[in-house]
């Protein structure tokens, strides 16, 4: 009989150490997913703040209340800003802090709880808050970085189209200024028409940059008609380039952005041409209906990456600034055209579709007169 009374007991005590084993299982089970939607919905808020610390630190403080987190208490810096609250002097507390030469982040969280399981709980969301945060600084600083890099690059772009315009501009006075005879003066002003279009390719490109992403690009400049194979042509005997340019077509638009276009593209191919000296170059020029489509290609080797090439500062060479085919694509599409460009059994192909445009007022005035 005191054995029977002793399994029974026996029973009974594992049916109840069972069931309360069930409960904090269940109990853990929901302590779990209830983190994990918190964890969920912080990601969630970071992204709709579009990763602003700022912003998100005040969501992330009420999200975490749902956890029984009472408070979080933080001082981070980075550049020159600064986001501070203070912390209260509570022993349920649970704090990291980490320096780097860019940022230092201080973070803490006020618990509800201090037993095991739930400082447990409490460790996973604190985690992934104090993840997310060095995740937006660190992104905050790449691209503030980046940014300075670039504006570097274009800068660079810049200085040196202006030191070329410069020096001849300091050519020109120096001769101006020993102009003796009429000798002399026939060559000077021969001098001047050979230099002409160079100057003319440069001046128009540092406009061309200078207007790039500017309120001057929808202001109506001076529109003219341009013929488009004649100045292909052009670019092509100022690079010194074995190739020719055939078919019809004129737009009427700003001359000096569509030289911007085309001498990108011409350059590259003479830059690769230096070393590839058999490379030659040809342009088709057709026009279809109110478009204007002009085919430059090479006979040179394919692009690597050729996916990238009008990327803003992704360049293949080594002196590059990656500027020139991204400006030359911005204008073409702010001409209410498109720029490709494609590897193909004969070389490499740009295709530029440009829309005629109208003939001002002006011109046809002129034509008629």
């Amino acid at each position: 009989m005191i054995t029977l009374k002793l399994i029974q007991s026996m029973y009974m005590l594992v049916i109840v150490s069972g069931l309360m084993v069930l409960v904090i299982l269940l109990y853990l089970r929901y302590l779990t997913n209830r983190a994990f939607k918190v964890q969920l919905k912080m990601v969630e808020a970071n992204s709709e703040c579009n990763y602003d610390v700022g912003l998100f630190l005040p969501r992330a403080q009420d999200l975490m209340k749902k956890a029984e987190i009472d408070d979080v208490f933080y001082d981070i810096t980075y550049g020159e800003k600064t986001l501070s609250k203070p912390g209260p002097k509570h022993r349920r507390v649970i704090t990291r802090k980490v320096s780097r030469p860019d940022y230092s982040i201080g973070l803490g969280i006020v618990t509800v709880s201090p037993r095991g399981y739930q400082r447990y709980i409490y460790m996973i969301i604190f985690e992934t808050l104090f993840l997310l945060i060095e995740m937006d600084l660190l992104m905050k600083i790449k691209v503030a970085n980046d940014a300075l890099y670039n504006f570097s690059k274009l800068q660079t772009f810049l200085l040196h189209d202006v030191k070329n315009v410069t020096q001849f501009i300091k050519g020109l006075l120096y001769n101006i200024a020993r102009i003796g005879g009429a000798e002399r003066e026939h060559r000077f002003v021969e001098y001047l028409r050979e230099s002409a279009p160079a100057l003319s390719v440069r001046t128009d490109k540092i406009l061309a940059t200078l207007e790039m992403g500017s309120e001057k690009e929808s202001e109506e400049g001076e529109v003219e008609e341009v013929d488009v194979p004649a100045m292909i042509r052009e670019l092509f005997e100022l690079y010194g380039m074995t190739g020719e340019a055939t078919g019809n077509g004129t737009v009427f638009t700003e001359k000096h952005r569509l030289v911007t276009v085309f001498d990108n593209i011409i350059k590259n191919m003479h830059e690769k041409s230096m070393n590839e000296p058999q490379l030659q170059c040809f342009a088709f020029v057709r026009e279809e209906g109110e478009t204007v489509t002009a085919v430059v290609c090479d006979t040179g080797s394919p692009i690597k990456d050729i996916d990238r090439m009008f990327e803003p500062f992704f360049t293949t060479k080594k002196s590059g600034l990656g500027i020139g085919l991204f400006q030359a694509r911005h204008v073409v599409k702010k001409l209410g055209g498109n720029m490709t460009v494609a590897n193909t059994d004969r070389g490499v192909e740009f295709a530029v579709t440009l829309v005629k445009g109208a003939r001002p007022a002006v011109l046809a005035l002129d034509q008629t007169s």
